[in-house]
């Protein structure tokens, strides 16, 4: 993700992010976040109910890694003063967020699908997708893609 965006999330997010910029030695979260910009606002939501449950419960989420891996959102964390129901509730939170990652443009913020180059995975939308020469994993998908791109030609 780009560094501007980044810094907005660490400043809304603090307590969340206060590994972000660590040294490599004690954090992932020393190479920021690893993914592009489009999941932006998915992060933005996930980390508002998070803050807001750390807040209500005082057991504080602390991200350790934020990524893509194989064309989803991965946002690993530990928690300060932790509480079984609380983590529950937290992988529940995040699970949802990284299901709506499988659905959404790391790129642009849009309706993506899963998308495969080689054996790289991204979820991209139809754009974005071409321009890196990634294919739909789902045929159907390919297929809409693919008309959808020969009515946008004429």
């Amino acid at each position: 993700m780009k560094k501007e965006l980044e810094l907005q999330l660490v400043e809304k997010y603090p307590k969340i992010l206060k590994e972000y910029g660590g040294s490599p030695q004690k954090t992932c979260m020393a190479y920021g976040f690893e993914h592009r910009d489009g999941w932006y606002d998915i992060l933005d939501r996930l980390m508002a109910k998070l803050q807001y449950l750390s807040d209500c419960t005082g057991c504080q989420v602390v991200a350790a890694q934020i990524k893509e891996k194989f064309g989803t959102l991965c946002f690993y964390f530990d928690i300060e003063n932790e509480s079984g129901l609380v983590r529950s509730i937290c992988y529940d939170v995040v699970g949802k967020a990284e299901d709506e990652s499988a659905r959404t443009c790391e790129e642009t913020g849009g309706h993506g699908a899963l998308c495969v180059r080689g054996s790289w995975y991204k979820t991209l939308g139809q754009h974005a997708a071409t321009k890196d020469g990634f294919t739909p994993v789902n045929k159907d998908v390919a297929e809409k893609w693919k008309i959808l791109g020969a009515v946008g030609t004429h």
